[in-house]
């Protein structure tokens, strides 16, 4: 696994340091770090809890379509034994690793420091299955084409 420095252009406050969360978020969700800062926010109120807290941070990711796996573990080794620089993971995941958590992205450990020495715990994968709906319902075509033009229904919407 390579490392990428994050360059922390889109703190908010420069001077805060202590945001693996919100970064690490904002990067394997691909988008703005303001936003996800925004929703975990509001979640927080809604349950009562700081955007840092696992209920916070983690009800966010699930409804975006992520899933809690296991720490990866070699058949007869100990727990701890991948470290996140050995890590053969081809994917998008928010990883955590020892009281931190780190982005992954397509063999990329993404981060303000290089924590690649440390182990992979549990970690956050995007479900393939997962389709994120638009919630722009003025876009969408509620009838999906099946009423007929000659319909009981012709003529009942003016155009």
């Amino acid at each position: 696994m390579k490392f990428q420095k994050w360059d922390g252009t889109e703190r908010i406050c420069k001077t805060f340091k202590d945001d693996c969360i919100v970064r690490s978020v904002s990067i394997v969700c691909d988008e703005p770090y303001k936003t996800t800062f925004e929703n975990l926010m509001h979640i927080g109120i809604e349950v009562g809890a700081y955007p840092n807290h696992d209920k916070v941070w983690q009800k966010y990711l699930e409804g975006k379509g992520f899933v809690k796996n296991k720490m990866p573990r070699p058949v007869g080794k100990p727990r701890g034994t991948i470290k996140l620089q050995d890590w053969n993971f081809d994917g998008i995941a928010a990883v955590r690793n020892s009281g931190h958590l780190t982005a992954v992205e397509n063999g990329w450990c993404i981060d303000t420091w290089d924590c690649r020495y440390r182990p992979v715990n549990s970690y956050w994968s995007k479900d393939k299955e997962f389709i994120e709906i638009d919630e722009d319902t003025d876009s969408l075509d509620w009838t999906g084409g099946a009423i007929e033009p000659d319909s009981k229904y012709d003529g009942y919407w003016e155009e």
